[in-house]
């Protein structure tokens, strides 16, 4: 294999990291500095770009990114979407002729995802090689899509090329991207399903179509709306199994979370919206005391966080991380479920009992002998969930449930957090994936930038306010987008709006 002209296999790394910049999946590994500034101008200290040019490319990096007002933080105080951002700023700054971007925009929050994948088409205009690892596809509405028929799409499977062929193209043809194990665009996915010859791709594209067709909105009465803006809830209840009340958090001059008031019921399914840097974790990880407020309180079950151990939460509320890799550590999946339980001092056959349980859950009852780190990802973000469940906690909150996993697997992790709120369990998810808050989540909360809850209301009710969203840095999903342009109203998904739209 030859890169610029090198060959791989003969080339040190150092010198085709002078041409071709990468940025890792777990784009974590590439920080180490300890402030933000210093980790972009860090490549560029190491080749000697004299000092004017390289601080001219560190504010134009910074600048690019949205990062500036955070030069001088500490990047292990960043949300993840903001740490990624700071390593594509890093590399973006060294100028390499080639960008390899392994998933570049799985912890950006949409407007930030829009923004970069629009960058990087500027970046292929000028001049730039781009090679993008990818589980999403990318739709227009992330892009400017007048380029998008000059995108080339391969894909791999089994170790294989696949296919590989123009981006319109393929994404124009729902049936081969499932045949191709990739989770089809909605928009031209659903023409296909009400029969249509049009497979548009872009919003405008759609409504055209669908004017062109006579498609309307027949029989749809939209649910009540049960919430109020601002956090409140429009009735009282005593159903909450979580209070949050005044809750403040700082990192040491930063503050995070700025008096957020919210309420948890039993058996709600909520997901956590909001920009890079609103807090969304920070406030989640309040919820089983990982972290303890700086100001007000946080009631789970009516305990509070601050008098009650991690450990004596964990009953109540299971805590899934973004990476399952942050929370496995034991040599066989069977001892990593087990481990929660040995901590909860049950006796063996009790043990052993739920950990079959929940690995038949998850479909990993032949694995239990496994190495986990032996798995995919997938399979080892179910070994994360087999933990937990295994404790059978009331409620369960899950990181960015969706990130690194592929279209199938994404479904499939929903159907599985749809399923275990069917069976009880309270689900809070903090979510970049508006397409699964939309169809799964039956409460919103979207958070601002400051640490501020912006608005609590059901999926319909949020995302009719174009003005919210954009506050929010939020991009609705295109068949919300098309149905608001076309009808004036709020079809959630592809499932709904093929079942509602009639000529």
């Amino acid at each position: 294999m030859s890169a610029c002209g090198m060959d791989t296999a003969d080339t040190p790394v150092h010198d085709i990291a002078l041409r071709v910049g990468t940025l890792f999946q777990h784009f974590e590994s590439q920080l180490f500095c300890t402030d933000v500034r210093s980790e972009v101008a860090f490549a560029l200290e190491q080749r000697g770009v004299p000092r004017p040019e390289m601080l001219q490319r560190v504010d134009e990096a910074l600048d690019a990114m949205g990062l500036t007002h955070l030069q001088h933080a500490d990047p292990a105080t960043l949300s993840g979407g903001q740490k990624q951002r700071l390593a594509l700023a890093a590399l973006l700054a060294a100028q390499p002729d080639v960008l390899v971007l392994d998933e570049p925009t799985t912890d950006l929050d949409p407007q930030g995802r829009r923004e970069l994948v629009n960058m990087l088409r500027r970046l292929c205009a000028a001049g730039k090689t781009l090679v993008v690892v990818e589980n999403d596809l990318w739709s227009p509405t992330d892009t400017e899509a007048d380029s998008l028929a000059a995108e080339t799409m391969a894909v791999l499977g089994a170790g294989a090329l696949q296919a590989r062929a123009p981006a319109a193209e393929l994404l124009r043809d729902p049936e081969r991207c499932r045949k191709l194990g990739l989770k089809p665009l909605p928009l031209p996915d659903l023409f296909a399903r009400l029969g249509s010859l049009e497979r548009p791709l872009t919003v405008e594209e759609a409504v055209a179509a669908a004017r062109r067709e006579g498609w309307r909105v027949g029989g749809f009465v939209p649910e009540p709306a049960s919430r109020g803006f601002e956090g409140q809830p429009t009735h009282a209840s005593d159903g909450a199994i979580i209070r949050i009340e005044g809750l403040r958090h700082a990192y040491d001059q930063y503050e995070a979370l700025a008096g957020v008031d919210l309420e948890i019921q039993r058996g709600d399914f909520v997901a956590l919206l909001g920009p890079n840097g609103a807090g969304k974790t920070t406030l989640a990880r309040h919820l089983n005391g990982l972290l303890k407020p700086s100001a007000g309180r946080v009631l789970v079950a009516g305990q509070d966080t601050t008098k009650t151990t991690p450990a004596q939460l964990a009953r109540t509320v299971g805590y899934l991380f973004q990476d399952p890799d942050d929370e496995i550590f034991c040599q066989q999946v069977s001892e990593e479920v087990e481990f929660g339980l040995r901590n909860l001092g049950l006796p063996a056959a009790e043990r052993e009992a739920r950990v079959r349980e929940a690995l038949a859950w998850v479909g990993l009852t032949d694995r239990a002998a496994a190495d986990p780190f032996t798995l995919t990802r997938g399979e080892r973000q179910q070994v994360a969930l087999a933990a937990v469940l295994a404790v059978r906690p009331e409620v369960i909150v899950f990181d960015e449930p969706t990130t690194g996993l592929d279209g199938v697997e994404q479904v499939a992790m929903m159907e599985r957090l749809r399923a275990l709120n069917a069976e009880g369990h309270t689900i809070v998810m903090i979510t970049h994936a508006a397409w699964a808050a939309a169809e799964y989540a039956r409460r919103l909360v979207l958070m601002g930038e400051g640490g501020r809850v912006l608005a609590d209301g059901t999926p319909r009710e949020l995302y009719a306010d174009e003005a919210l969203l954009e506050q929010a840095r939020q991009v609705a999903p295109d068949v919300i987008r098309f149905s608001r342009a076309a009808f004036g109203q709020v079809l959630l998904s592809v499932d709904e709006a093929a079942t509602r739209l009639q000529r």
